[in-house]
């Protein structure tokens, strides 16, 4: 059975607003995911750098969510900062012979990303020789936004037909006032991604104490 755990997202346009997140909760978790976009496969672009993630030196295990066009041409520069998990999205640009020979030169862990509308067969050729899918609760690129239900079917079809697979959700992910961990821990998933829950919280590190008891003791 895959370890159910919490990783909160790091979502952060500015160095300032990396570090700030970063220092808030680095004592307080295992891993954080840090969202990097480069303005072109999303319309949003992250103005902080990869050497700022590496002059930062975070305590946590770091997994880097890459909304880019093309992955292929920056991985390297984020497993050199400590990244151990990469996570590019199937509807990318991407050169995948380059990615599977990065991904075997490293000791790091490959997931791909799929949107709400992607459906699983877009990641078929690949699902076997990777390490995760992160199903997305969103479209990929803003945080606060309403979990899309209907990505509940994809992640049980994951669950079904690869028992062994790390699922991952992320976006719109809340305890209240509609319990969505709830409803794609029930459907399967293992690994729940969390933004805007913890940072616009009156009490981030509580609420992290809040969501990893929660999804701890899930049964």
């Amino acid at each position: 059975m895959q370890k159910k755990i919490l990783i909160p997202a790091i979502l952060a346009t500015t160095k300032k607003e990396l570090r700030d997140k970063i220092t808030g909760i680095e004592d307080y978790v295992e891993f954080i995911q840090i969202d990097y976009m480069d303005g072109k496969y999303v319309p949003y672009e992250s103005k902080f750098t990869v050497d700022d993630l590496y002059h930062l030196n975070p305590v946590p295990k770091q997994e880097a969510h890459l909304m880019v066009q093309h992955p292929e041409e920056i991985m390297e520069e984020w497993i050199s900062a400590g990244v151990e998990k990469i996570i590019i999205h199937a509807e990318a640009d991407f050169d995948w012979e380059r990615i599977r020979e990065i991904y075997h030169d490293n000791y790091i862990k490959l997931y791909f990303a799929l949107n709400p509308n992607t459906p699983i067969n877009k990641i078929a050729p690949y699902i076997k020789e990777i390490d995760g899918v992160t199903v997305m609760g969103v479209d990929p690129g803003q945080g606060h936004q309403k979990f899309q239900g209907k990505v509940l079917g994809k992640i049980k079809k994951l669950r079904q037909d690869y028992p062994k697979l790390n699922i991952q959700v992320d976006g719109g992910m809340h305890l209240e006032p509609k319990n969505t961990i709830r409803q794609v821990l029930l459907a399967g998933a293992n690994e729940i991604v969390a933004g805007s829950e913890i940072f616009l919280s009156k009490d981030p590190i509580q609420r992290i104490e809040d969501l990893e008891y929660f999804i701890k003791n899930f049964k």
